[in-house]
């Protein structure tokens, strides 16, 4: 463990910050070089982290030509996430891949390839797993202390809340709206916690009703509804294998009452929600609602839970597996059924009728 890792961050926009925050706090790894396509967004990122100019590069073959450099942080538009990765990982660097994983789960298959024939590591961002009191819900289902999980609901809603900055909006560069974007962690946190079940079905509805028009606000500010083509709202129902179901709302802008993120996961023994934390279950003749407390004292790596954020824990599990050659707590393989999920979803919806999920 004396060694520190040399790592590059592809993408040094929006998400970058607290890639290399992670970094940093991590203790383990040294941002080595940077990568971005825009001069000044990449000027202005090596001034602050203080990475010399030779290692600031606009093409990313530049970047991965490095020999020095053992992993790679890829924080670019969702559309380049396949092939930055691929590259990667065929340069012999490790990967840490922002989510979505990719644009489509043919890509997540060419990532997952090109990772195990490197034998390297292939991490995806999705950092709620991290959370304390989601590992506390982890436990308690595989504990089989709420019983057999039978249903599930997660929630990704905001009233105005489309992303100003970027290509959040262009369906071209991104593959979606709301789903792709911030349904991606409730889907999968709310997955894992069930116990990952295999989905086999998918139906679900897409609106945009709102996002393309001219005139409204936005909690992000305003954003170019002119080229805005992804959902707005989207609902949908995963049915599984082992005959469990799970409901997905997701939403950049709906006429709701409250913005909200949460997911609930419901058994034979009890539930549990999260968002806030809370147990449900019988206990003398009577439904009760338990509050678990001092669940986030200590983080799942076993330090003080409130001097990181589950960004920066992700950063430090992915450090910490190259390290001591372990697997990553998010690997693709896992990662490409939330992405089956989430295009069975749009191709539910573009054509009206259950979509087989295989």
């Amino acid at each position: 463990m004396a060694k520190k890792l040399k790592v590059g961050i592809i993408g040094t926009g929006g998400i970058s910050p607290v890639h290399h925050s992670g970094y940093v706090k991590s203790g383990l790894a040294e941002v080595y070089a940077l990568c971005d396509i825009k001069p000044g967004v990449l000027k202005d990122k090596a001034a602050r982290w203080g990475v010399p100019k030779e290692r600031c590069f606009r093409n990313y073959h530049d970047l991965l030509a490095l020999r020095e450099i053992d992993a790679v942080s890829v924080c670019t538009p969702n559309l380049m996430h396949c092939v930055i990765t691929v590259d990667s990982l065929r340069a012999g660097k490790h990967v840490l891949c922002e989510k979505p994983m990719a644009m489509n789960p043919a890509e997540c298959k060419r990532m997952n390839d090109a990772a195990r024939k490197a034998r390297r590591k292939l991490q995806i961002g999705l950092m709620q797993r991290f959370r304390s009191d989601a590992n506390y819900v982890k436990r308690l289902v595989s504990q089989g202390l709420l019983g057999d999980i039978y249903y599930a609901r997660c929630f990704a809603i905001r009233r105005r809340g489309v992303p100003s900055w970027g290509v959040f909006g262009q369906v071209d560069k991104q593959g979606g709206g709301a789903v792709i974007d911030i349904g991606v962690h409730q889907m999968d946190l709310t997955w894992w916690l069930m116990g990952q079940p295999q989905p086999v079905a998918i139906s679900g509805r897409t609106y945009r009703t709102i996002g393309n028009q001219p005139g409204h606000v936005g909690c992000f500010g305003p954003w170019d509804w002119k080229t805005y083509t992804v959902e707005d709202f989207a609902v949908g129902l995963v049915r599984f294998k082992n005959g469990a179901t799970m409901s997905i709302e997701c939403g950049f802008c709906v006429n709701l009452d409250k913005a909200t993120e949460v997911c609930h996961v419901v058994g034979t023994k009890g539930g549990a929600g999260l968002s806030p934390l809370s147990i449900q279950q019988e206990f003398a003749g009577h439904i009760v609602d338990c509050t678990p407390h001092d669940v986030g004292a200590v983080d799942i790596f076993g330090r003080s839970d409130s001097a990181t954020t589950s960004h920066e824990k992700e950063v430090f599990s992915f450090c910490d597996a190259i390290l001591r050659n372990k697997p990553v707590y998010v690997p693709g393989t896992e990662v490409i059924w939330v992405q089956k999920m989430i295009n069975g979803l749009y191709d539910s919806a573009r054509l009206g009728r259950e979509i087989r999920i295989r």
